[in-house]
């Protein structure tokens, strides 16, 4: 379930617990891709970064305020508990590969669960009992998994104030030992700020010490220094020499002094510091402090009296979070924006043709030109603030494939590219369910078992690539797999037996690999926890064509399965061409549109019962859109093709006129009547009539399947 879609239960909730939904949905997304990054250390035997782990506990004690803060103490509880995990894990008292570990993902997962979930009176019954059982979990596993810290190294053994020693923390004690163990050295670095910039210096040597090591403690350091100015010491561990660091730091080599080295006192050793440097705790010069001229670093003239600054209470974020159904009414009033300017620009063409009005006709057409540039600028802004990257979806499929992979002791690696390709938010969230389906069908019946893969001649361990890719107006999503492909003779065997096709039908081997998205349809004998209920990949087709895209499957025997996911970039403001067939007009998603062409009754060629143009040297199928709709057309001598693609197939849809582009707002049908193949809602055009928008992705679908069986 999508955290804070809102479904059912969430459009029940009030506004405070939509609020609530949605702050907790950012931090979950952060939090799944933290936990997705420990994984595959985890995977690899690497050891605790603390940094991530720092970064994972943030997620976990922000979750607590804020469920304690919205009266979902059960919520609290729960990431109060993920405190514990994390904050032993951090400890060295829990190790990585610790089943506590486990715990979080799971405990993630239900958070997400119970989001999902929330109405007006709150979570249903079940929910706490479900909280209270992952809690005691929580507090038995890491009861039975936590253990004292080995001391590695005294810490009276370093060469560093008493005092300074004292102040640290047992975290950053426990990761001064971690460091120490690891053979690294461990230096005092003295530096110096402008008061008004130090949490940008601090962040600056913080970035370049993460690069070759780690900053265990950060601490104010006593000393003379101007007024405007503050020091700090900071205790580093890293892998490089104390000069190197220097030369990284840009600053001087006496201001870093070697604390512990591997395998002696630094006191004692010759090599400690750098020819010339200073033996003692030496302490750079403080840089000298800006002129008033130059405006910088120091307090100005009204606070420079000794006082201290009142702090800003301006915010740090400029990100301002915003409802989708905000953002669909402000699209729907875009909409009818849009709407009235074409009624003004047909206003405007019949003055004009009047010689009494010309001049009013002329002025209108003018502030009708500059209403369009500006609305189109409002169109592209909203549209702008709806797009989200697909990183988002790509993370929830990480921890899909990691329950999976414990579920079923199958190692599989999975492999994303393309995280930054950006979708409509509707699309992205309406996309989870379809692409998890396929994602887990290539987990579940693709990739073999171990022994099978040796067999084969194929790594043990099986490979799942997503790749996502823009194509004009339309993105392609790629799920690849290196498994066992799929059988087509064996793929019609289950389909007859299921009833799906007769015997004796004759289908194309593309046909026969359709089948998987038919209803109903499984390969699996046994129903598992899995697959083998016949629901799915249906679900798949059913949901790609709702929003207004295609699902097609390659598959190589032996060597794995491709299924390719097409999808318009927006369903909201969308580009249309007007056409008209009979009497009746219609409107085609220009996101959709090739080409348009002009051909003779001649150029038609015929062959097994379809109609095909010769265009440019290749074929291409047409088709009646009068003959689909049952719609009276005159004979003609001449038609009007437009050429429609999705993905990789195309397309020709011939129609009796061509009236334009038009910006529209597709609108869902509503009422008692029944959902036609083939059109995907309607559309208000500016003379107040309203006409059809045509499903090109279910056409193409319905052409290309008729096209296979012939």
């Amino acid at each position: 379930m999508a955290v804070g879609k809102p479904g059912a239960k969430n459009a029940k909730a009030s506004k405070a617990q939509r609020e609530f939904v949605a702050e907790a949905e950012e931090i979950l997304e952060r939090l799944g891709g933290d936990l997705a990054e420990l994984s595959d250390q985890r995977a690899l035997g690497a050891g605790v970064e603390p940094d991530l782990v720092n970064r994972i506990f943030r997620s976990a004690h922000s979750l607590k305020g804020l469920s304690g803060m919205f009266g979902f103490e059960g919520l609290s509880q729960l990431a109060h508990r993920l405190e514990d995990v994390l904050d032993s894990l951090r400890l060295g008292r829990t190790q990585l590969d610790s089943p506590a570990v486990d715990l979080l993902e799971r405990a993630v997962a239900l958070f997400a669960e119970l989001l999902g979930g929330i109405g007006e009176d709150g979570f249903e019954p079940e929910a706490e009992a479900r909280i209270r059982d992952l809690v005691g979990c929580i507090e038995a596993t890491i009861e039975s998994s936590t253990g004292a810290p080995a001391v590695i190294e005294p810490l009276e053994a370093l060469d560093i104030d008493p005092m300074t020693l004292r102040a640290l923390t047992e975290y950053e004690e426990h990761r001064l030992r971690e460091n120490i163990s690891r053979g690294r050295l461990v230096l005092l670095v003295e530096t110096t700020f402008e008061i008004a910039a130090f949490e940008e210096g601090l962040a600056e040597i913080s970035a370049a010490v993460r690069e070759v090591g780690e900053v265990v403690s950060t601490l104010p350091s006593p000393g003379e220094v101007p007024e405007s100015q503050i020091r700090f010491s900071l205790l580093v561990a890293t892998d490089i020499a104390a000069d190197d660091l220097a030369n990284r730091l840009e600053c001087p080599a006496e201001a870093i002094e070697t604390v512990w080295m591997p395998g002696g006192n630094p006191a004692e050793s010759s090599d400690a510091f750098p020819e010339g440097a200073a033996r003692d705790r030496g302490i750079a010069a403080p840089p000298e402090p800006p002129s008033a001229a130059t405006g910088g670093g120091g307090r100005g003239g009204e606070g420079s009296g000794g006082g201290g600054e009142i702090e800003s209470l301006k915010s740090i974020s400029e990100t301002v979070r915003v409802d989708i159904r905000k953002l669909d009414e402000l699209m729907n009033l875009v909409g009818e924006l849009v709407i009235q300017r074409s009624a003004i620009a047909r206003i405007a063409s019949g003055l004009a043709s009047d010689p009494a009005t010309a001049r009013a006709a002329a002025e209108l057409s003018k502030a009708h030109k500059a209403l369009d540039r500006k609305l189109k600028e409002l169109q592209t802004g909203v549209l702008d603030v709806r797009m989200v990257p697909l990183r988002r979806v790509f993370e929830k499929l990480s921890r899909v494939v990691r329950r999976l992979q414990r579920d079923q002791s199958k190692e599989v690696r999975l492999q994303f590219s393309g995280e930054a390709t950006e979708l409509d938010k509707l699309i992205v969230e309406q996309l989870v369910d379809p692409l998890m389906h396929v994602v887990r069908n290539a987990f579940d019946h693709a990739i073999e078992p171990e022994d099978e893969r040796v067999a084969a001649g194929k790594s043990r361990e099986g490979q799942i690539w997503i790749e996502a890719s823009q194509r004009g107006n339309h993105v392609m999503i790629e799920v690849r797999d290196d498994g066992c492909g799929i059988d087509p003779v064996a793929v019609r065997a289950r389909a007859e037996a299921a009833g799906l096709v007769e015997s004796g039908q004759v289908l194309s081997e593309k046909d026969c690999l359709n089948l998987i998205f038919e209803a109903g349809f499984s390969t699996r004998s046994e129903v598992t926890g899995t697959s083998g209920r016949g629901v799915g990949m249906d679900v798949v087709r059913t949901n790609l064509g709702d929003l207004g895209g295609i699902v097609d499957v390659s598959s190589q025997p032996g060597h794995g399965t491709t299924v390719t996911l097409t999808l318009p970039i927006t369903l909201a403001i969308i580009q249309t061409l007007i056409v008209e067939i009979g009497r009746e007009r219609f409107a085609i998603p220009l996101n959709s549109v090739l080409e348009t062409i002009l051909i003779e009754d001649d150029e038609i060629q015929r062959s097994e019962e379809r109609e095909l143009l010769n265009l440019r040297g290749e074929p291409l199928q047409l088709h009646r859109l009068a003959e689909e709709f049952e719609l009276a057309s005159e004979p003609r001598e001449r038609h009007y093709v437009v050429v429609v693609g999705i993905g990789e197939l195309r397309l020709g849809l011939m129609v009796d006129r061509l009236h334009g582009q038009q910006d529209t707002v597709i609108k869902p049908i509503q009422g008692p009547v029944a959902q036609v193949r083939g059109i995907a809602g309607a559309t208000e055009l500016g003379d107040r009539g309203a006409v059809l928008v045509i499903d090109v992705s279910s056409i193409v679908e319905d052409s290309q399947r008729r096209r296979d069986a012939a």
